[in-house]
């Protein structure tokens, strides 16, 4: 529901009038023409009309007004989010060194626009090509990627079934024309990020009360490299940091880098190789648990939709109260920018604080005395402000307000398909080019004041605090990304159909255009750190993504001579399609059709609605691969269900 604007003065042109016929007859009772041909009822309609006019500008709250209201109690629109991908950079073999220094921008193409990212932190470059990936299991071996060719789908990179001894090879090939003992220059630590497929991402739920270390696996994983030919042991490689939870959850893992590392032949059949393992030495995964994932690949990066400035000039200070600058960049992040106010130390003669103390940043100026140094940041505007010298002191006159750094960009426009990310735009010696094996995520626009408007009862109700299931789901819907979210309270998901006290799931729908609108590991994640400060104490709380039902129609319709058989047919599938799409467009939002029952005979009315179409002849409806016996027979879907549609077989004769 929208949040309806309320009137000041809900009278009417009609009221008006009447209200001034009752005070003619009560004030002026010798006025006894009242018809709307007497002069003075003229006069009187003419200035009820004007009345009316002043009374609807009356009512209508500005958007500034209605913002400020919000902000009143603590509601204020989202601001515009970054975009996150993974990049992998292909260094030059012949490069000694190759590091990519945190802030490395690189660039996306779209239209005439670039669309900028930068790296998170520093990553070093293996100049060596992992160009072989080989699952040992027992005495079995299999070949994931082979001299460079890679196997299509997902792998077990532990086998089928994980038992102690059984390992990951990693194979690295010597750079062409080297030696035969030539040895590897790997940097002093080797970064893998491993991704898991689709389905696994989407499929698990996720337990918010818990970080992901408490739930890793009770296993030992050793990395290994064999550093000789002539040597017949492996080397340990101690593990530095892991954040894939042994292999289970999507993340970087990082290893000491091998140091007198040589061509081997680890592994028959595959020529000489810089060899790394993984080796499971001890323990079991559960049931369900076993690891399974996409690649396993170096030289990648964290991105994000964001470019730092540096040491820029916004002014010099009046002296003023509410003394306000703006950045030449927005939106920024409002968490990366640092003010610095330079002025003559002579001057700056403040005795509530040290002369050289650092100003400092705040969500506003309500605890602020007034020797505070502090400043607050709109991000959306791209303005600083300071305070008035009661909340807040004021910057000296003269002084220079200098943005030592900040960030500014994100938005929609950063979602960015795969393989979109191409230029590099810092100057990298012996890189020579990059990509994103997978598309960005996690840009969202400022969120605009009719969609906040549509969220504010939801956001006052539950006041940050998550007790109801509409609480839960209306907090899940506030993560960019969330189409929408429905909370199941007593639902957990490891006991299907069980009541258990205490446990809450929230089924998630992400905001895209595919058939099956699954939710990915990072968007689970966001949310979950997101519900996680909200929820009760003793409440268990899980995220998960929701179960589709594919729906398939076969049909044979009969149309007028004179229309194009495969027009009707385009429009009788699209009419499907847009029927059982699990998002529908409700306004300026979609939303999920979570729905207890669904009716197969209602395609036989919609398909006989389609422009063109005389009778439908013959109806089919398949559910998965099972054909609907009975058309009239409500199908019951579970709480987290959603139809959706698959390729419908349709034909069409005259």
């Amino acid at each position: 529901m929208t949040l309806e604007t309320p009137k000041l003065d809900r009278r009417t042109y009609a009221d008006l009038v009447a209200e001034a016929h009752r005070r003619i007859r009560r004030f002026c009772p010798e006025w006894t023409d009242l018809n709307p041909s007497d002069p003075g009822v003229t006069l009187v309609e003419l200035f009820a009309w004007l009345t009316e006019t002043m009374l609807y500008e009356l009512n209508q709250v500005p958007d500034r007004a209605y913002l400020k209201f919000l902000e009143l109690v603590g509601l204020r629109p989202r601001p515009a989010l970054p975009a996150r991908a993974e990049v992998t950079f292909t260094p030059n073999p012949q490069a000694e060194r190759v590091v990519v220094p945190a802030g490395t921008q690189v660039a996306a193409t779209a239209g005439d626009a670039l669309v900028v990212f930068e790296c998170d932190e520093e990553c070093d470059l293996v100049p060596h090509a992992l160009t072989d990936i080989v699952v040992v299991d027992g005495r079995s071996r299999v070949a994931v990627l082979t001299e460079g060719v890679r196997q299509p789908g997902a792998f077990r990179p532990l086998g089928w079934i994980p038992r102690v001894g059984n390992a990951l090879y990693l194979g690295f090939s010597p750079p062409p024309g080297a030696p035969d003992n030539a040895a590897g220059r790997f940097p002093a630590r080797l970064r893998l990020h491993v991704t898991l497929p689709p389905s696994v991402r989407a499929g698990l739920a996720r337990r918010c009360s818990a970080p992901v270390a408490a739930v890793a696996p009770d296993v030992r994983l050793v990395w290994e490299y064999w550093g000789r030919e002539d040597e017949t042991w492996w080397r340990p490689l101690p593990v530095l940091t892991d954040a894939t939870a042994q292999l289970t959850v999507e993340g970087y893992l990082t290893v000491e880098g091998p140091g007198a590392i040589r061509p081997t032949r680890a592994v028959e059949g595959i020529g000489p190789r810089y060899w790394v393992r993984c080796r499971l030495a001890g323990g079991r995964y559960p049931k369900g648990r076993e690891p399974e994932i996409e690649g396993i690949t170096p030289n990648t990066a964290t991105v994000h939709n964001l470019v730092t400035v540096r040491d820029e000039l916004l002014g010099q200070s009046e002296g003023h109260p509410d003394e306000s600058y703006r950045l030449l960049h927005s939106p920024v992040a409002a968490s990366s920018v640092e003010i610095e106010v330079r002025t003559d130390p002579e001057l700056d003669l403040d005795p509530a604080a040290e002369p050289r103390a650092p100003w400092r940043r705040v969500d506003d100026f309500l605890a602020s005395k007034p020797g505070d140094r502090h400043y607050t940041v709109d991000g959306a505007r791209g303005t600083v402000s300071f305070g008035d010298g009661r909340r807040g002191r004021i910057p000296p006159v003269g002084a220079e307000i200098i943005a030592v750094t900040y960030r500014h960009g994100g938005g929609a426009a950063g979602n960015v398909p795969a393989g979109a990310i191409t230029t590099l735009l810092s100057e990298l010696p012996g890189v020579d080019a990059v990509t994103n094996p997978r598309s960005a995520t996690g840009g969202a626009d400022q969120q605009s004041l009719a969609d906040l408007k549509r969220e504010a009862p939801a956001l006052l109700r539950h006041q940050q605090r998550a007790v109801t299931a509409e609480d839960y789901a209306a907090l899940a819907r506030a993560v960019p990304g969330v189409a929408d979210a429905v909370a199941l309270p007593l639902t957990h998901p490891e006991h299907p159909g069980e009541k258990v006290p205490g446990a809450v799931t929230v089924v998630i729908v992400a905001d895209t255009d595919d058939r099956q609108p699954k939710p990915g590991h990072d968007l689970v994640a966001a949310v979950c750190a997101h519900l996680e400060p909200h929820r009760l104490v003793a409440t268990e709380l899980y995220v998960r993504a929701p179960a589709f039902v594919v729906i398939t129609v076969e049909a044979t319709l009969v149309v007028e001579r004179q229309d194009r058989r495969d027009v009707v047919c385009e429009r009788a599938k699209s009419a499907v399609n847009a029927f059982l799409a699990p998002l529908q467009w409700e306004g300026e939002r979609r939303r999920a059709r979570f729905q207890q029952w669904f009716l197969p005979a209602r395609l036989s009315g919609l398909l006989a609605a389609v422009p063109g179409v005389l009778t439908v002849q013959n109806l089919t409806v398949r559910i998965g691969d099972q054909t609907v016996e009975d058309l009239l027979k409500p199908i019951p879907l579970a709480p987290h269900e959603l139809v959706t549609y698959g390729d419908h077989d349709i034909d069409v004769h005259a």
